[in-house]
């Protein structure tokens, strides 16, 4: 009997042996890394997340690249909102007729908010019906079979504002757009890659027009010396055009923006009781708005604001809001425009 142990014990030890040198390899090595890796992503955001393309600001580290996520609503209208290193991403079904709830944490509409970047929004490219303004990137898919918008959001930090990084976190969010649309039945028409995504220039530009600022009249009284623009791609769900001057504090004197899809939803559900983009169109002393109907999905906003260093003339508002909103409508192929009287 004791010969039988002694050969168990010796048959047993080199098959410890190899299991703890298993164990250690899966531990210890790039591809058990990797492996790891893979493994919770799986069920991590309920695994809607790309190896590679998350991997890319990661570095297949899940502790603290993969820090944490959760998840709320329904089929109709579900999010999660995920962890990525150093960005949140997150994954939404919007209803086209969506009402934010501000008393449930997390509400996907309220996490649209932008303007924390120094520069303005541009297009993604690539057939995608998206923008960055290099920490905010955007992505949205427009569902042929249901009433929604599938949305991925991420949301970076100056570190990541540069053309390499946000080009990395923008094939991150459109390949999760891929992967959430096929999970949760939105069938939606695709981009095909992403191109590169130069910054744009940070100094003013003076002279004419080329992108959403072109055909915006300027006042009267020769304020107005430069303007930053977004290019007039008409894929970008934001468009941004400011007027400014240099003649005192080289300040912006107006700022026309145009939304759409789920971004202008955001603007119409804001927690402000006071915000007139609850209505179609209006103005008021220091604002002016428009709306249009673009597709199947919400209606877009258009609209001009002044800020304390603009001194507009009695109707400037309305007539540089009529321009900026007939010219983006067009460039997205939206009607029914309606103007403030």
């Amino acid at each position: 009997m004791r010969t039988m142990r002694r050969i168990a014990l010796y048959a047993a030890l080199p098959l410890v042996l190899l299991l703890a040198a298993g164990y250690g390899w899966y531990r210890m090595s790039d591809t058990g890394r990797q492996w790891r890796y893979e493994d919770r992503l799986a069920t991590y955001c309920e695994g809607l997340l790309p190896v590679a393309e998350s991997a890319a600001l990661t570095s297949y580290s899940i502790d603290p690249g993969l820090p944490g996520d959760s998840t709320g609503g329904t089929d109709h209208d579900r999010w999660n909102v995920c962890g990525v290193a150093d960005t949140r991403l997150m994954v939404a079904l919007i209803p086209y007729d969506a009402i934010r709830n501000p008393h449930v944490s997390g509400a996907p509409l309220s996490r649209l908010r932008v303007g924390s970047s120094g520069h303005l929004p541009v297009a993604i490219g690539g057939g995608w019906q998206g923008h960055t303004d290099f920490r905010d990137t955007g992505i949205v898919l427009d569902c042929t079979n249901r009433p929604a918008s599938l949305v991925v959001s991420v949301s970076a930090d100056e570190s990541h504002e540069n053309a390499r990084e946000t080009r990395q976190i923008a094939r991150l969010a459109t390949v999760t757009a891929e992967r959430a649309a096929e999970r949760w039945s939105c069938k939606a028409p695709h981009g095909a890659g992403v191109p590169p995504i130069p910054l744009p220039s940070e100094f003013p530009a003076r002279g004419n027009s080329s992108g959403t600022c072109a055909g915006v009249p300027v006042p009267g009284d020769d304020s107005v010396d430069w303007h930053r623009e977004t290019t007039a791609a008409g894929t970008a769900l934001l468009e941004i055009c400011a007027l400014g001057e240099t003649k005192a504090r080289n300040e912006e004197l107006y700022w026309f923006e145009a939304s759409f899809g789920p971004y202008a939803q955001s603007l119409r559900t804001s927690d402000d009781e006071t915000s007139g983009y609850h209505d179609d169109a209006g103005a008021d002393r220091h604002s002016a708005w428009a709306s249009a109907e673009c597709g199947t999905g919400p209606r877009a906003l258009f609209a001009v604001n002044d800020t304390e260093y603009a001194a507009p003339t009695r109707g400037y508002l309305r007539t540089a809001l009529r321009a900026f909103a007939e010219r983006a409508a067009q460039r997205h192929g939206c009607t029914d425009l309606k103007l403030p009287s």
